[in-house]
């Protein structure tokens, strides 16, 4: 009775949280799933032998784990911090609150040409052939700049 009772609990929490995409269902789940796995592991009489133990295994390591995963893939991305007010982006875009997102600047060509175009100029500079730096000693340096 009691195995059945775990079974149907475990199995219902794990089926409610995939229809409804609610992850706060995911760490109950896991639970029951672990409960069930060890209350079937009481129930065992042989290692690797009985019906018992393969349904205790599968609970434990198989259940447990896809519950635990599920509930992290089926989590929403402004539920990291677990308040939406938090959030002042507009309804539309979704993503994280924290998230710098660099700000649109539509010229004459694209944003992402434009980004492009910066990376291949400051490749360029790293590899010696744009401006450098002119090395001389500054006022600041003092006696630091005599070391060496």
């Amino acid at each position: 009775m009691l195995m059945a009772s775990l079974t149907a609990i475990a199995v219902i929490l794990t089926a409610t949280m995939f229809a409804t995409r609610n992850s706060m269902l995911g760490f109950p789940s896991a639970i029951f799933w672990v409960l069930l796995g060890g209350y079937a592991y009481t129930l065992s009489t042989v290692p690797w032998g009985d019906i018992y133990f393969f349904f205790a295994f599968t609970c434990l390591l198989g259940m447990t784990t896809f519950c635990a995963l599920g509930a992290f893939a089926l989590r929403e991305k402004r539920d990291a911090y677990g308040e939406s007010e938090l959030d002042d982006k507009d309804e539309g875009e979704e993503g994280y609150f924290d998230e710098v997102q660099e700000p649109d600047v539509s010229g004459e060509m694209g944003s992402a040409t434009r980004r492009r175009k910066a990376l291949h100029n400051r490749a360029a500079n790293r590899r010696g052939g744009g401006k450098k730096k002119k090395q001389g000693k500054r006022e600041d340096d003092g006696d630091f700049g005599a070391m060496g």
